[in-house]
C-alpha cells in the first residue's frame, strides 16, 4: 500500500503554525509498517486542493489529510472532494446530532455554518470525533482511498490511532512494523560517513540505510521490515555491526543518547572531577556536562579578553592551577585565536596534557555550537582510548 500526505491550510504556508502533524503522521505510519512515500502542502484553496487530490489519485493508494474540515468558509476540504469525485454533499442528520451533544458538554451553542461539517460526499464513512465538532471522513474510489482528518493535533491524533489505522489494517490486510535505529556520529560530516558506508547503503533495502545531518551531528537511521520488531532487530542487527566497523570509535551512540551524557559518563567512569575553562564557547560546554551529570563538574569558568588569565603564554599551568583551587581530577583548557579562527584546547590531568586544534566555522551561536559539540566528541575520542 503506497500512501501520502496532503496537508490543507494557507496557515501553513505563511509560516503561522509549524507542520507537526506530518512529522507525526509519518512516524505513526512508520511504526505501523505503512509506507509513506510524499507529502503535499496546500493553502484553502479549492483549485489547488483538486489539483494535490488529483495528482496524489494517480500514484498512491491512500492519500491521508489534515485540515480544511472547520466551519468556516475558507474550511472547503470535504467540498473540494465532493467536486474531484463528482458527488454530492449529503448531510447526515445523526453526525449533526453528535456535532450538538459535544457543544452541549462544552455549554456551548452552534452556530448555523456548523451544519455543514455534518455534510460528507455521497458514500462516504464518517469518523468518528469525540474531540472536537469535526468529524472526519474516508472515501473509497476506484482510483484510490481519500481521509480526511482534522488540522487540530489533540483532534487529529487520537482519530489518526484509534479509528483510521484499524481501519487501513483491516481494509489492507496490513502486518508487520517499521523498526529503526539510529546511530549517532559527531564531528564527522555527512559527505566522509557516505564515503565510508555508501557501499552498504547501496546494498541493503531491508533494512535501509539512511544519512541525516544536523548542526550536532549525522544520524544514520537503520530502517528495517519485518513481521514484529524483534524479526526486524535481528535484520539490523549484522548492518548496524558492519557500520561500527566502518566507523571505528566514531559512533557516539545511538537513539536518544547526547554527546554531554557519554562524555560524562566516561569522566565518571575514570574518577574524574573537571574544571572547565572557556572563552568563544562561553560556557557551553561546562553547561551541558552539569546538565549530564552534575557532580563531574567542578567549576565553570568564563574568560574574556579583558581577563589576566585570559592572556596567560601557558594555559597548562593555569589549568593546573584551577584544578587545585577546585580539587578537580582535570581541567579542560578551551581558547580562541581571532587570527586564525582556531580553538587551542588543553586536557590536563596530572603528570599529562593533550592539546587538540580546532578550526572555528562563522560566528555567533552557531560558531559557538559547532565548537562545543567539536571539544566535547575531542574529549570522548580521548577518553576511550584512556
Amino acid at each position: 500500500m503506497k500512501t501520502e500526505l496532503l496537508m490543507i491550510g494557507t496557515e501553513l504556508l505563511l509560516g503561522q503554525i509549524q507542520d507537526t502533524n506530518s512529522t507525526w503522521i509519518s512516524q505513526v505510519l512508520a511504526e505501523h509498517g505503512i509506507d509513506c512515500f510524499q507529502k503535499t502542502t496546500v493553502g484553502d484553496n479549492r483549485a489547488r486542493i483538486l489539483g494535490a487530490l488529483d495528482a496524489g489519485l494517480t500514484r498512491s493508494d491512500v492519500i491521508l489529510c489534515s485540515g480544511g474540515l472547520g466551519p468556516t468558509e475558507d474550511d472547503i476540504t470535504r467540498e473540494s472532494i465532493a467536486a474531484l469525485l463528482d458527488r454530492p454533499l449529503v448531510f447526515r442528520p445523526e453526525l449533526y446530532g453528535a456535532i450538538l451533544e459535544r457543544f452541549a458538554v462544552l455549554q456551548r451553542a452552534p452556530t448555523e455554518n456548523n451544519k455543514k461539517q455534518a455534510a460528507l460526499p455521497e458514500g462516504a464513512i464518517p469518523i468518528e470525533n469525540p474531540h472536537g465538532t469535526a468529524p472526519g471522513l474516508i472515501v473509497e474510489d476506484p482510483r484510490g482511498i481519500i481521509i480526511c482528518m482534522p488540522g487540530v493535533p489533540h483532534e487529529l491524533k487520537p482519530m489518526l490511532v484509534e479509528r483510521v489505522l484499524p481501519w487501513l489494517k483491516k481494509r489492507f490486510g496490513i502486518g508487520g512494523v517499521l523498526y529503526s535505529r539510529v546511530l549517532k556520529v559527531c564531528g564527522v560530516g555527512e559527505s566522509r560517513i557516505d564515503a565510508e558506508i555508501g557501499d552498504l547503503m547501496n546494498a541493503h533495502s531491508n533494512p535501509t540505510i539512511g544519512l541525516l545531518a544536523s548542526p550536532e551531528f549525522v544520524r544514520i537511521r537503520l530502517t528495517a521490515k519485518a513481521p514484529t520488531e524483534n524479526e526486524a532487530r535481528a535484520l539490523i542487527e549484522p548492518v548496524a555491526r558492519a557500520v561500527y566497523d566502518r566507523l571505528p570509535g566514531q559512533i557516539m551512540g545511538e537513539g536518544d543518547d547526547t554527546l554531554e551524557e557519554k562524555t560524562a559518563g566516561l569522566l565518571r567512569d575514570r574518577g574524574h572531577t573537571i574544571s572547565v575553562i572557556e572563552t568563544f564557547t562561553g560556557g557551553m560546554i561546562a553547561q551541558r556536562l552539569l546538565l549530564a551529570d552534575p557532580a563531574r563538574v567542578t567549576e565553570g569558568v568564563i574568560l574574556g579578553p579583558g581577563s589576566r588569565e585570559y592572556n596567560t603564554e601557558n594555559f597548562v599551568d593555569l589549568g593546573r592551577n584551577h584544578m587545585l583551587r577546585s580539587g578537580a581530577i582535570a581541567a579542560l583548557v578551551c581558547t580562541y585565536s581571532a587570527v586564525d579562527a582556531t580553538a587551542r584546547v588543553f586536557f590536563i590531568t596530572p603528570g599529562e596534557h593533550t592539546t587538540w586544534d580546532l578550526p572555528v566555522a562563522g560566528s555567533g551561536i552557531r560558531a559557538q555550537v559547532r565548537l562545543t559539540v567539536s571539544i566535547l566528541e575531542q574529549l570522548r575520542r580521548h577518553l576511550i582510548l584512556q
